[in-house]
């Protein structure tokens, strides 16, 4: 027993730390994976996401999701305990090239924005409530190569 534990911990010595960045995105654009929320009208949320920040519908078996470089969002259609905000997950982040253009296009749609502020970094930000009191941010980035990337998420 003795010389199992030693081999352990010499193995551990060898072993390189977990690195706590992101990995690049792989060939589908999809870095930190994916978040479910629970809606009552996943066709609403779909629109929603593919019209406002130009994701890209995917259905696969029961699954229904939006893409994103970087983040995939996923729908239950379950009727959510309440919303985001003060839940497990407060809030999630998209980085959006042009934030003037998207709440434009999220205000006309008649969707709630919650604040506009000039974010830590410098750049412009909001946070934007979704049907069934989904909240996510959006911080502007101009040299985005697209539309929108899931950017990160808050518990």
């Amino acid at each position: 027993m003795r010389l199992l534990l030693m081999t352990g911990a010499v193995a551990l010595l060898f072993t390189s730390p977990a690195q706590a960045q992101l990995a690049p995105p792989n060939a589908d654009g999809v870095t930190f994976a994916h978040v479910h929320l629970n809606v009552t009208d996943i066709d609403a949320h779909t629109k929603i996401w593919v019209e406002q920040f130009g994701g890209v519908a995917v259905q696969k078996g029961f699954l229904r999701t939006v893409k994103f470089p970087n983040m995939l969002v996923v729908f239950n259609e379950t009727p959510p305990s309440g919303g985001s905000q003060g839940s497990v997950m407060d809030h999630f982040g998209f980085k959006v090239r042009n934030i003037a253009e998207v709440l434009a296009s999220w205000r006309a749609a008649g969707l709630e924005v919650q604040s506009e502020f000039t974010g830590a970094e410098g750049y412009a930000n909001a946070y934007v409530v979704a049907p069934d009191g989904v909240r996510f941010e959006l911080q502007e980035d101009p040299q985005l190569p697209m539309k929108a990337a899931g950017y990160h998420i808050h518990f």
